[in-house]
């Protein structure tokens, strides 16, 4: 039987995929770009009031393909827009911030990456 917490991260990567995101709920082998891959945040579970709802920290790391700077900065701020507006129907959310894009380093090549940081409130 699956619990709650892999049960409610599994749901929320099927509600941004039916948004037409690409999205892994695991860290993939491979990393096929562009694609968002959902994990845990530093905080990952914690208390959202007294009784049994608690808010699930997530990071999603959104990744765009290989390009010229211009063309992936690009690629990423449409990554990230698409993203917030898949976010904006789902009211069991709540963003925190998108963060400053980095290199990812992964598959032996760079991608321009960044992340965004969320909860999720689920009730166990």
């Amino acid at each position: 039987m699956t619990n709650e917490i892999t049960t409610s991260k599994a749901e929320f990567a099927l509600d941004l995929q039916n948004a037409g995101l690409d999205v892994l709920d695991y860290v993939p082998e491979r990393v096929v770009p562009p694609i968002i891959i959902l994990s845990p945040d530093s905080t990952y579970l914690q208390p959202d009031s007294t009784g049994t709802t608690y808010m699930l920290g997530l990071k999603l790391t959104l990744v765009a393909s290989t390009a010229t700077n211009e063309q992936a900065s690009e690629e990423l701020d449409d990554l990230i827009a698409r993203t917030l507006v898949a976010l904006q129907d789902m009211h069991y959310v709540h963003l925190s911030g998108v963060q400053q894009p980095y290199r990812l380093a992964a598959n032996t090549a760079e991608y321009l990456a960044t992340d965004l940081t969320l909860d999720l409130s689920i009730t166990l």
